[in-house]
């Protein structure tokens, strides 16, 4: 078996606990691989680790049978280029503060890892976004778990924002930028700019604006096999595009197409816990000084 491994370099604090989790590893026989900043870091502090091997770069990856991201939801997602395309299930181990996608607490990670030995798991299907016609360079992903967004740069202007849903003219959106969220994104930056949260299963995107100079305009809610194309207008004709945080320039001479894209991620659950569960822990809904 081949399991990879990935955190971020600031998170030296659970060094010790990354590396405690290597020897149950090893006891079932799997060959370890560790991203490049954390296998870096590893060395650096825990000193050679026979059983560990360098991941060098997504690219790189060998065909690997899970994934473990151990820090927050921002390291999940990073964790995604590595397994993009292979239908590797991730593991997510929250070391950080929100957890809405590595929901498997620290203290909990070596039961989670025996469960999954066990075959006592499920995977919870994700949608994931593709950009076509982008700036991304070709070394980098062009696919998002979370959102795409088109957003202002270096100005105070607004944008003027062309949406067509397939092939046909929605409107066009004087605003700070706009988006298209996954369901499972519909949690994160969405929801912040007003979007509605969406269940996994309801096959739909999301379109939501930032800041939009028209009251009137509200988020709106399209199926996931729309092909969305969006073509961009700024007074200093350049603008970011934003993949899960990943930003890029760009400029506004051309169209720029998001699509649901062809492959699927799938998160390993070894609870039987469900997104309402997840709301109502981390959002505190139904939390009152009544109750």
């Amino acid at each position: 078996m081949h399991i990879g491994l990935h955190s971020k370099p600031s998170s030296k604090e659970a060094i010790p606990f990354i590396a405690s989790l290597l020897q149950p590893l090893a006891a079932h026989q799997a060959t370890c691989y560790a991203s490049q900043p954390l296998y870096s870091l590893l060395q650096s502090t825990q000193g050679p680790l026979p059983t560990l091997q360098l991941l060098a770069s997504p690219k790189d990856a060998p065909p690997l049978d899970l994934m473990i991201s151990i820090g927050g939801d921002g390291t999940l997602l990073a964790s995604v280029r590595y397994v993009a395309g292979t239908e590797t299930p991730i593991l997510g181990i929250n070391t950080g503060r929100m957890g809405f996608l590595a929901t498997v607490a620290q203290e909990e990670a070596l039961a989670a890892l025996a469960r999954f030995f066990q075959g006592q798991y499920t995977l919870d299907t994700r949608t994931l976004l593709a950009l076509e016609n982008g700036c991304v360079p070709t070394a980098q992903p062009n696919f998002a778990l979370n959102e795409v967004a088109f957003l202002k740069q270096d100005s105070s202007a607004m944008m003027a924002i062309a949406l067509c849903i397939d092939g046909a003219l929605a409107t066009t959106y004087w605003a700070d930028g706009l988006m298209v969220a996954t369901p499972t994104g519909s949690t994160g930056y969405s929801l912040s700019c007003g979007g509605p949260i969406v269940l996994p299963s309801a096959n739909s995107l999301v379109v939501t604006p930032v800041s939009p100079h028209n009251l009137s305009v509200r988020p709106l809610v399209v199926p996931d096999n729309a092909v969305l194309s969006v073509r961009v207008e700024s007074r200093n004709h350049k603008f970011l595009i934003t993949l899960d945080g990943r930003a890029y320039p760009s400029n506004t001479d051309q169209e720029l197409t998001v699509r649901k894209a062809p492959f699927q991620l799938h998160l390993v659950k070894v609870d039987q816990s469900n997104l309402f569960d997840v709301l109502r822990q981390k959002l505190h809904w139904g939390l009152d000084v009544r109750n």
